[in-house]
Protein backbone atom coordinates (compact mmCIF):
# COMPACT_ATOMS: atom_id res chain seq x y z
CA UNK A 1 0.00 0.00 0.00
CA UNK A 2 1.79 3.10 -1.29
CA UNK A 3 1.08 6.70 -0.26
CA UNK A 4 2.71 10.11 -0.73
CA UNK A 5 3.86 11.76 2.50
CA UNK A 6 2.42 15.32 2.50
CA UNK A 7 5.42 17.17 3.97
CA UNK A 8 8.31 14.95 2.86
CA UNK A 9 6.66 14.52 -0.58
CA UNK A 10 8.04 10.97 -0.87
CA UNK A 11 6.20 7.75 -1.77
CA UNK A 12 6.34 5.07 0.95
CA UNK A 13 4.80 1.69 1.78
CA UNK A 14 2.44 1.98 4.78
CA UNK A 15 2.70 -1.69 5.83
CA UNK A 16 6.49 -1.51 5.83
CA UNK A 17 6.43 1.60 8.05
CA UNK A 18 4.00 0.02 10.54
CA UNK A 19 6.19 -3.08 10.89
CA UNK A 20 9.24 -0.85 11.31
CA UNK A 21 7.39 1.06 14.02
CA UNK A 22 6.59 -2.17 15.92
CA UNK A 23 10.24 -3.26 15.92
CA UNK A 24 11.42 0.18 17.00
CA UNK A 25 8.76 0.37 19.71
CA UNK A 26 9.77 -2.94 21.29
CA UNK A 27 13.41 -1.90 21.40
CA UNK A 28 12.46 1.53 22.70
CA UNK A 29 10.47 0.16 25.63
CA UNK A 30 13.00 -2.55 26.40
CA UNK A 31 16.20 -0.53 26.11
CA UNK A 32 15.04 3.03 26.79
CA UNK A 33 16.65 4.25 23.56
CA UNK A 34 13.66 5.97 21.96
CA UNK A 35 14.05 3.84 18.84
CA UNK A 36 15.50 6.67 16.78
CA UNK A 37 18.93 5.09 16.41
CA UNK A 38 17.34 2.34 14.31
CA UNK A 39 14.49 4.27 12.76
CA UNK A 40 16.34 7.27 11.36
CA UNK A 41 19.03 5.60 9.21
CA UNK A 42 16.33 3.36 7.71
CA UNK A 43 14.07 6.33 6.92
CA UNK A 44 16.98 8.24 5.39
CA UNK A 45 17.67 5.17 3.28
CA UNK A 46 14.08 5.45 1.99
CA UNK A 47 15.02 8.88 0.55
CA UNK A 48 12.95 10.78 3.09
CA UNK A 49 14.64 14.19 3.63
CA UNK A 50 16.84 14.10 6.74
CA UNK A 51 15.20 17.24 8.16
CA UNK A 52 11.84 15.45 8.06
CA UNK A 53 13.38 12.24 9.41
CA UNK A 54 14.79 14.00 12.49
CA UNK A 55 11.62 15.99 13.25
CA UNK A 56 9.17 13.16 12.58
CA UNK A 57 11.24 10.68 14.56
CA UNK A 58 11.21 12.97 17.58
CA UNK A 59 7.44 13.35 17.25
CA UNK A 60 6.74 9.62 17.21
CA UNK A 61 9.18 9.13 20.08
CA UNK A 62 7.05 11.46 22.21
CA UNK A 63 4.08 9.16 21.69
CA UNK A 64 5.94 5.86 22.00
CA UNK A 65 7.66 7.04 25.18
CA UNK A 66 4.32 7.86 26.80
CA UNK A 67 3.01 4.32 26.46
CA UNK A 68 6.27 2.82 27.70
CA UNK A 69 6.54 5.29 30.59
CA UNK A 70 3.01 4.53 31.83
CA UNK A 71 4.01 0.88 32.09
CA UNK A 72 7.08 1.75 34.17
CA UNK A 73 5.08 4.20 36.30
CA UNK A 74 2.93 1.38 37.65
CA UNK A 75 6.03 -0.47 38.81
CA UNK A 76 7.18 2.58 40.86
CA UNK A 77 10.78 2.52 39.62
CA UNK A 78 10.80 6.10 38.29
CA UNK A 79 12.83 8.73 40.18
CA UNK A 80 10.70 11.72 39.14
CA UNK A 81 13.00 14.25 40.83
CA UNK A 82 15.96 13.15 38.75
CA UNK A 83 13.71 13.05 35.69
CA UNK A 84 12.54 16.65 36.15
CA UNK A 85 16.10 17.94 36.42
CA UNK A 86 16.96 16.18 33.18
CA UNK A 87 13.84 17.56 31.48
CA UNK A 88 14.65 21.20 32.32
CA UNK A 89 18.18 21.04 30.99
CA UNK A 90 17.00 18.88 28.09
CA UNK A 91 14.80 21.77 26.94
CA UNK A 92 17.82 24.09 26.81
CA UNK A 93 20.05 21.65 24.95
CA UNK A 94 17.24 20.65 22.61
CA UNK A 95 16.39 24.19 21.56
CA UNK A 96 20.07 24.82 20.83
CA UNK A 97 20.08 21.78 18.54
CA UNK A 98 16.92 22.87 16.72
CA UNK A 99 18.56 26.19 15.84
CA UNK A 100 21.67 24.37 14.61
CA UNK A 101 19.59 22.12 12.33
CA UNK A 102 17.86 25.20 10.96
CA UNK A 103 21.26 26.68 10.08
CA UNK A 104 22.50 23.45 8.47
CA UNK A 105 19.24 23.15 6.54
CA UNK A 106 19.93 26.47 4.84
CA UNK A 107 23.33 25.13 3.73
CA UNK A 108 22.04 21.70 2.67
CA UNK A 109 24.23 19.73 5.09
CA UNK A 110 21.72 18.28 7.55
CA UNK A 111 22.03 14.73 6.17
CA UNK A 112 25.83 14.74 6.28
CA UNK A 113 25.89 16.14 9.79
CA UNK A 114 23.27 13.71 11.15
CA UNK A 115 24.96 10.61 9.71
CA UNK A 116 28.41 11.74 10.90
CA UNK A 117 27.07 12.27 14.43
CA UNK A 118 25.50 8.82 14.34
CA UNK A 119 28.77 7.16 13.35
CA UNK A 120 30.94 8.80 16.02
CA UNK A 121 28.43 8.81 18.86
CA UNK A 122 27.13 5.26 18.48
CA UNK A 123 30.54 3.76 17.79
CA UNK A 124 32.03 5.22 20.97
CA UNK A 125 29.07 4.60 23.25
CA UNK A 126 28.30 1.16 21.84
CA UNK A 127 31.89 0.02 22.35
CA UNK A 128 31.92 1.30 25.93
CA UNK A 129 28.66 -0.43 26.88
CA UNK A 130 29.70 -3.69 25.19
CA UNK A 131 33.01 -3.83 27.05
CA UNK A 132 31.41 -2.84 30.36
CA UNK A 133 28.56 -5.35 30.08
CA UNK A 134 30.93 -8.24 29.35
CA UNK A 135 33.35 -7.17 32.08
CA UNK A 136 30.61 -7.05 34.73
CA UNK A 137 28.44 -9.90 33.43
CA UNK A 138 28.47 -11.90 36.66
CA UNK A 139 28.32 -9.01 39.10
CA UNK A 140 24.96 -8.79 40.85
CA UNK A 141 25.58 -5.94 43.31
CA UNK A 142 23.92 -2.57 42.63
CA UNK A 143 26.02 -0.11 40.59
CA UNK A 144 28.11 2.33 42.60
CA UNK A 145 28.37 6.08 42.09
CA UNK A 146 31.93 6.88 40.89
CA UNK A 147 34.16 8.82 43.28
CA UNK A 148 34.54 11.85 40.99
CA UNK A 149 30.75 12.20 40.81
CA UNK A 150 30.53 12.02 44.61
CA UNK A 151 33.01 14.91 44.90
CA UNK A 152 31.05 17.29 42.66
CA UNK A 153 29.37 20.32 44.34
CA UNK A 154 25.68 21.36 44.40
CA UNK A 155 24.41 18.05 45.77
CA UNK A 156 20.79 17.14 46.39
CA UNK A 157 19.05 13.94 47.47
CA UNK A 158 17.92 11.42 44.87
CA UNK A 159 16.77 7.80 45.23
CA UNK A 160 20.31 6.43 44.98
CA UNK A 161 21.77 8.97 47.41
CA UNK A 162 23.17 12.49 47.30
CA UNK A 163 24.23 13.44 43.77
CA UNK A 164 25.36 16.76 42.32
CA UNK A 165 22.77 18.41 40.06
CA UNK A 166 25.64 18.88 37.61
CA UNK A 167 25.09 15.25 36.54
CA UNK A 168 21.47 15.66 35.38
CA UNK A 169 22.35 19.15 34.07
CA UNK A 170 25.12 17.85 31.83
CA UNK A 171 23.26 14.68 30.83
CA UNK A 172 20.03 16.57 30.20
CA UNK A 173 21.61 19.32 28.08
CA UNK A 174 23.69 16.92 26.01
CA UNK A 175 20.86 14.42 25.53
CA UNK A 176 18.47 17.20 24.53
CA UNK A 177 20.98 18.55 22.04
CA UNK A 178 21.67 15.11 20.56
CA UNK A 179 17.95 14.34 20.45
CA UNK A 180 17.28 17.47 18.41
CA UNK A 181 20.07 16.90 15.89
CA UNK A 182 19.83 13.11 15.65
CA UNK A 183 16.09 12.57 16.08
CA UNK A 184 16.55 10.29 19.08
CA UNK A 185 14.91 10.38 22.50
CA UNK A 186 18.07 10.95 24.48
CA UNK A 187 17.89 7.57 26.17
CA UNK A 188 21.09 6.50 24.45
CA UNK A 189 22.92 8.89 26.76
CA UNK A 190 20.57 9.18 29.75
CA UNK A 191 20.32 5.44 30.41
CA UNK A 192 24.10 4.77 30.49
CA UNK A 193 24.77 8.01 32.42
CA UNK A 194 22.32 7.10 35.16
CA UNK A 195 23.62 3.53 35.37
CA UNK A 196 27.35 4.22 35.37
CA UNK A 197 27.48 7.68 36.95
CA UNK A 198 24.31 7.91 39.02
CA UNK A 199 24.25 4.43 40.57
CA UNK A 200 20.82 3.49 39.19
CA UNK A 201 19.78 -0.07 38.35
CA UNK A 202 19.21 -0.56 34.62
CA UNK A 203 15.40 -0.76 34.93
CA UNK A 204 15.24 2.49 36.94
CA UNK A 205 17.58 4.20 34.47
CA UNK A 206 15.41 3.13 31.53
CA UNK A 207 12.26 4.29 33.37
CA UNK A 208 13.73 7.77 34.03
CA UNK A 209 14.86 7.90 30.41
CA UNK A 210 11.29 7.18 29.29
CA UNK A 211 9.99 9.87 31.66
CA UNK A 212 12.21 12.64 30.31
CA UNK A 213 11.58 11.58 26.71
CA UNK A 214 7.84 12.26 26.95
CA UNK A 215 8.43 15.93 27.77
CA UNK A 216 11.64 16.69 25.89
CA UNK A 217 10.51 14.91 22.71
CA UNK A 218 7.16 16.76 22.75
CA UNK A 219 8.98 20.08 23.16
CA UNK A 220 11.39 19.29 20.32
CA UNK A 221 8.65 18.00 18.04
CA UNK A 222 6.86 21.34 18.25
CA UNK A 223 9.94 23.44 17.53
CA UNK A 224 11.25 21.18 14.77
CA UNK A 225 7.89 21.59 13.08
CA UNK A 226 7.55 25.31 13.74
CA UNK A 227 11.13 26.40 12.96
CA UNK A 228 12.41 23.76 10.51
CA UNK A 229 9.12 22.55 8.92
CA UNK A 230 10.53 19.09 9.55
CA UNK A 231 7.59 17.04 10.84
CA UNK A 232 5.35 14.99 8.54
CA UNK A 233 2.10 14.31 10.41
CA UNK A 234 1.18 11.27 8.29
CA UNK A 235 4.58 9.67 8.78
CA UNK A 236 4.39 10.31 12.52
CA UNK A 237 0.96 8.73 12.95
CA UNK A 238 1.87 5.64 10.90
CA UNK A 239 4.99 5.04 12.96
CA UNK A 240 3.10 5.57 16.22
CA UNK A 241 0.60 2.84 15.34
CA UNK A 242 3.48 0.39 15.39
CA UNK A 243 5.83 1.92 17.96
CA UNK A 244 3.20 2.48 20.67
CA UNK A 245 2.16 -1.15 20.37
CA UNK A 246 5.74 -2.33 20.59
CA UNK A 247 6.81 -0.02 23.45
CA UNK A 248 4.29 -1.54 25.86
CA UNK A 249 5.66 -5.04 25.37
CA UNK A 250 9.24 -3.80 25.33
CA UNK A 251 8.86 -2.21 28.76
CA UNK A 252 7.37 -5.46 30.14
CA UNK A 253 10.11 -7.59 28.59
CA UNK A 254 12.82 -5.39 30.14
CA UNK A 255 11.58 -6.19 33.65
CA UNK A 256 11.67 -9.95 33.04
CA UNK A 257 15.02 -10.67 31.40
CA UNK A 258 18.60 -10.67 32.63
CA UNK A 259 19.98 -7.11 32.80
CA UNK A 260 23.22 -8.22 31.15
CA UNK A 261 21.36 -9.11 27.97
CA UNK A 262 19.64 -5.71 27.91
CA UNK A 263 22.96 -3.87 27.98
CA UNK A 264 24.61 -6.32 25.59
CA UNK A 265 21.79 -5.99 23.04
CA UNK A 266 21.85 -2.20 23.36
CA UNK A 267 25.59 -2.17 22.58
CA UNK A 268 25.31 -4.49 19.58
CA UNK A 269 22.47 -2.44 18.07
CA UNK A 270 24.46 0.78 18.50
CA UNK A 271 27.51 -0.68 16.74
CA UNK A 272 25.48 -2.10 13.84
CA UNK A 273 23.72 1.22 13.27
CA UNK A 274 27.06 3.05 13.45
CA UNK A 275 28.46 0.93 10.60
CA UNK A 276 25.24 1.27 8.58
CA UNK A 277 25.31 5.06 9.04
CA UNK A 278 28.94 5.18 7.93
CA UNK A 279 28.02 3.29 4.76
CA UNK A 280 25.27 5.82 4.02
CA UNK A 281 27.59 8.72 4.77
CA UNK A 282 30.24 7.68 2.25
CA UNK A 283 27.82 6.47 -0.44
CA UNK A 284 25.20 9.25 -0.52
CA UNK A 285 25.19 12.77 -1.95
CA UNK A 286 26.75 15.37 0.32
CA UNK A 287 24.15 18.11 -0.20
CA UNK A 288 20.41 17.87 0.40
CA UNK A 289 18.00 20.73 -0.27
CA UNK A 290 14.54 20.51 1.29
CA UNK A 291 11.66 22.95 0.83
CA UNK A 292 8.03 22.20 1.72
CA UNK A 293 5.81 22.25 -1.37
CA UNK A 294 2.26 23.65 -0.75
CA UNK A 295 0.60 20.93 -2.83
CA UNK A 296 -1.78 19.49 -0.20
CA UNK A 297 -3.81 20.40 2.90
CA UNK A 298 -1.16 19.58 5.54
CA UNK A 299 1.66 21.33 3.67
CA UNK A 300 -0.44 24.47 3.29
CA UNK A 301 -1.45 24.33 6.96
CA UNK A 302 2.20 24.08 8.01
CA UNK A 303 3.27 27.01 5.83
CA UNK A 304 0.31 29.26 6.64
CA UNK A 305 -0.32 28.31 10.29
CA UNK A 306 2.87 26.73 11.68
CA UNK A 307 1.84 27.06 15.36
CA UNK A 308 -1.49 25.33 14.73
CA UNK A 309 0.09 22.56 12.67
CA UNK A 310 2.94 22.00 15.15
CA UNK A 311 0.57 21.87 18.13
CA UNK A 312 -1.70 19.46 16.26
CA UNK A 313 1.25 17.14 15.59
CA UNK A 314 2.25 16.90 19.26
CA UNK A 315 -1.28 16.50 20.61
CA UNK A 316 -2.21 13.92 17.96
CA UNK A 317 0.94 11.90 18.65
CA UNK A 318 0.30 11.76 22.40
CA UNK A 319 -3.43 10.99 22.12
CA UNK A 320 -3.02 8.29 19.47
CA UNK A 321 -0.20 6.68 21.41
CA UNK A 322 -2.24 6.66 24.63
CA UNK A 323 -5.25 5.07 22.90
CA UNK A 324 -3.13 2.43 21.18
CA UNK A 325 -1.25 1.59 24.40
CA UNK A 326 -4.53 1.02 26.30
CA UNK A 327 -5.83 -1.24 23.55
CA UNK A 328 -2.60 -3.25 23.37
CA UNK A 329 -2.40 -3.68 27.15
CA UNK A 330 -5.94 -5.02 27.29
CA UNK A 331 -5.27 -7.29 24.33
CA UNK A 332 -2.12 -8.61 25.99
CA UNK A 333 -3.93 -9.34 29.26
CA UNK A 334 -6.74 -11.08 27.38
CA UNK A 335 -4.32 -13.33 25.47
CA UNK A 336 -2.37 -14.19 28.64
CA UNK A 337 -5.55 -15.19 30.49
CA UNK A 338 -6.67 -17.39 27.60
CA UNK A 339 -3.29 -19.11 27.42
CA UNK A 340 -3.29 -19.66 31.20
CA UNK A 341 -6.71 -21.28 31.07
CA UNK A 342 -5.49 -23.67 28.39
CA UNK A 343 -2.40 -24.53 30.41
CA UNK A 344 0.03 -23.01 27.90
CA UNK A 345 1.23 -20.48 30.48
CA UNK A 346 1.43 -20.74 34.26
Amino acid sequence: MEIILPIAHVQVNVIYLVILGVVVGVLSGMLGIGGGIILNPVLINLNIPSVVVVGSSISQIAGASLSGFLTYLKSKVVDTKMGLYIVVFGFVGGFTGVLLINFLKSLGYVKTFVLAIYVVYLLLLGTFILVESIKNKNKSEPPKIPMFIQKLPFKTQFKTGEISILLPAFAGFLSGFLASVMGIGGGNLITPALMYLGGYEVVSAVAISMFQMVFVASFLAFFHSYINHGVDIVLVLILILGSSFGAVFGAIIAQRINKFYIKFLLAIIMLLVAFFSFYQLVSSAKKEIFVVQPTNFFAKLLLEHPVLYSSFVVVSALILSFIVSIITLRLKNFIIRRLQRRGVLR
